[in-house]
Order: C-alpha cells, then sequence, then structure tokens
C-alpha cells in the first residue's frame, strides 16, 4: 500500500502539475511542499499550519481534503494541540517585606533630596544678602562721591582754554569780517536745485509703446531685463515702462512702430529684416518728422 507521501505526488503527476505551480498558486514554500510528499514532518511547522498546507494542496490538485487529513494524522501522529484552557493561571507571588522596605526608603531619599535643595537655595540666598550688608559700608566710602567725580561747574573758565573757545559759525573774533556770498542768496540756489531734480525725475521714467502694423516676433529688454518676447499680430500694441533704457530686437522691422515717452521714432528698417536698437533718454531727439 501507497504511503501518504507517494499517494499526494502520484495523484500531482497524475495530473501534470509540478511542485513549483502549486508552490506559486498557494505562496506555500517548495522547501514544505517537498517535505510533504518526502514524509519529512520535522521540517514542517507542525499542528494547524502543516494541515493548512494539505488542505491547499488538495485543493490546488481537486482531491477530498478530510481522507487526506485522515492519512497524515495516522502517519504523521502529531502531537496534539496545547490545550490552554487546562493551564492554570500563575499565582501572584508574595511580596516580600524587605523588598517593600526596599522601595519605601528609596522614595522616602527621593523625597528628602527633592525638599532639601529648596532649602539649600534658600540658606545660599541668605548667606549672600548677609556678605552684602557687611560689606555695604566699605564699599561706600571707597565710592567716589558725585561732587568729586563731577567737574565744578561754578568755576570761572580759564582764558585760552578749548572748552571756553566759541565754536561753529558764531566763532568769528572780534574785528573780522565775514565772508560775502558774492550776491548769491539762499532763494536763488534753492530754486536752481529744485529745477534741476525736476528735470531729473521728469527724465527718470521711460515709456516704450510697440505697435505691430504686420505679424512680427518682437523681444523686449528693460533696463537690462527681459521684459516681453513673443510675435505681435496686426493692430496689437504693448507698452513697457523702464528707468534707464529698452532693447528692442525684432524679425520684421517694417512691421512694429516704437513710440517713446510720446514721440513715434524713425522707422526700423525694411520687411522681414532683422533689427536690435538701444533706446535712453537721448533717442527722445530724433521723433519721426
Amino acid at each position: 500500500m501507497a504511503s501518504f507521501g507517494e499517494n499526494l505526488r502520484r495523484e500531482r503527476e497524475m495530473r501534470g502539475v509540478t511542485l513549483e505551480e502549486i508552490s506559486t498558486a498557494t505562496k506555500i514554500s517548495l522547501r514544505f511542499l517537498q517535505a510533504l510528499e518526502r514524509e519529512d514532518f520535522n521540517v514542517l511547522p507542525g499542528g494547524i499550519f502543516t494541515r493548512s498546507f494539505i488542505r491547499a494542496y488538495a485543493k490546488y490538485l481537486g482531491m477530498d481534503e478530510e481522507p487526506l487529513l485522515a492519512e497524515y494524522q495516522v502517519t504523521a501522529q502529531p502531537k496534539g494541540d496545547i490545550d490552554f484552557s487546562r493551564l492554570s493561571a500563575a499565582k501572584p507571588l508574595p511580596q516580600r517585606e524587605g523588598s517593600r522596605a526596599a522601595v519605601l526608603a528609596l522614595l522616602l531619599a527621593a523625597a528628602m533630596l527633592g525638599g532639601s535643595y529648596p532649602l539649600y537655595r534658600y540658606s545660599r540666598r541668605v548667606a549672600e544678602g548677609q556678605q552684602q550688608k557687611a560689606a555695604g559700608p566699605d564699599q561706600l566710602s571707597a565710592a567716589p562721591s558725585p561732587a568729586q567725580s563731577q567737574p565744578n561747574q561754578g568755576a570761572a573758565p580759564v582764558q585760552g582754554s578749548p572748552s571756553t573757545q566759541p565754536t561753529g559759525p558764531e566763532a568769528t573774533p572780534v574785528g573780522a569780517q565775514r565772508p560775502r556770498d558774492n550776491g548769491a542768496s539762499p532763494n536763488a540756489s534753492g530754486a536752481a536745485a529744485s529745477a534741476v531734480a525736476a528735470r531729473a525725475k521728469g527724465q527718470s521714467e521711460l515709456t516704450l509703446q510697440v505697435a505691430a502694423t504686420e505679424r512680427s516676433w518682437v523681444a523686449i529688454a528693460a533696463d537690462g531685463k527681459t521684459s516681453f518676447q513673443r510675435i505681435l499680430n496686426p493692430d496689437e500694441v504693448k507698452t513697457l515702462k523702464a528707468k534707464e533704457s529698452f532693447d528692442v530686437i525684432t524679425g520684421n522691422a517694417e512691421g512694429i512702430i516704437l513710440t517713446l515717452n510720446g514721440e513715434t521714432l524713425k522707422p526700423l528698417g525694411g520687411r522681414n529684416v532683422y533689427k536690435k536698437v538701444h533706446l535712453t533718454h537721448d533717442d527722445l531727439s530724433n521723433p519721426a518728422p
């Protein structure tokens, strides 16, 4: 009569199934499947795990599971599962009086240490206060008085001393003549400075308007930074601002019209001509006729 393992192998081979296929489908290690067919039960984990392996093996081959489990029980004679209900609860160990006393002693020592530290800080603070009180009169006698540290404000100034000499615009000697202003009044100089500031403010910003008459590629950099770069369609207008300069590049010089601060500039060139121009405040004097 064939043994348990031989029956498993014979049924598997009759169906043309390999152990690798069963291992892949059931996720059971190939080593455990080989141990079942060799009846090497020491390799198996035993108990409910081995029985679950046999059930998966039989189910994959289409065999009846119960006869195989009964045959395994007879062949392997596995040890029965442990009945945990029979295990009595562990009795608590009696606490020794010595260990309880040691714990109480440790807790008492910790409490004493925790309370002694604030007392130590308080006593030290009191001792420092007493030392300061004892050293107070000596330190006060050694410190200079405010009258000694400050100069005598009621003493008459010595002639020729730098502290008594007047400084600033009012330090003109008696009898000396002040320099003349050569006819220039403060109001006149202030008006001139205001005019210069106004002209500088007027030139502090440039406004460029790019109008496309034909489809044109345009790239514009304001104060050295690229601000615009794309294709403009006919009748499309782009307005940009800068403080000092514009750099304009186009692939169709005839297809765009430039207006700087309201003044239309001269045409850049012919149709489909690549052109690059640099515009500043100086270009405002060259508008188109």
